[in-house]
């Protein structure tokens, strides 16, 4: 599959902002939201953390939510397909967004 100018950008914007959020979590480490009090007001990974218990109810519910958004793309995705179709002129023109 050879890669179009739209898609290279968009792989490059993407990584681009992931590296920044990434290296904006290691600058922070362990430190989540820095007070602007003072450092014993900082909430920290320690303190920020949900129990066992929170944690295994939380990725259950997510499992069922993301089952339900996986299945409504799906419906979505089937129930519109073949239902846009572009003039043919529009289609080999290269379109330059206003």
């Amino acid at each position: 599959m050879p890669w179009t100018t739209e898609a290279r950008a968009f792989t490059c914007s993407s990584a681009y902002l992931a590296a920044m959020l990434l290296g904006a979590a290691f600058a922070l480490y362990p430190v989540i939201m820095p007070s602007t009090v003072g450092p014993q007001y900082d909430v920290t990974i320690a303190d920020a953390a949900a129990g066992h218990y929170g944690l295994s109810v939380g990725l259950i519910w997510w499992g069922f939510g993301i089952a339900i958004a996986i299945g409504y793309f799906v419906f979505v995705y089937w129930m519109f397909r073949g239902k846009v179709r572009l003039p043919k002129d529009e289609q080999s023109a290269p379109h330059h967004g206003v």
